[in-house]
């Protein structure tokens, strides 16, 4: 079965908001583990915000969401 060509756009992390970093406690910060310090995501196109978490990238406030894997995007597979 031959997959089709999918175009890709640069889109902000939700996880770390584009900064490409994430305070982990008062003074030190880490690097993003969702973008790797970038601060964006390649997301397949289409795409729009993750629907379980609102495109927030996570569950709480430790937690990332399951579905997106904290990305905040999801690929949408059928157009209205």
């Amino acid at each position: 079965m031959i997959q089709p060509k999918r175009s890709y756009s640069s889109q902000k992390c939700a996880w770390c908001t584009g900064t490409g970093k994430r305070a982990v406690s008062v003074g030190y910060v880490i690097s993003c583990l969702v973008c790797g310090g970038k601060g964006e995501v390649l997301v397949a196109k289409p795409s729009g915000p993750c629907r379980q978490c609102e495109g927030r990238g996570r569950r709480s406030i430790n937690a990332a969401c399951l579905t997106c894997a904290g990305t905040g995007w999801a690929c949408v597979f059928e157009q209205a």
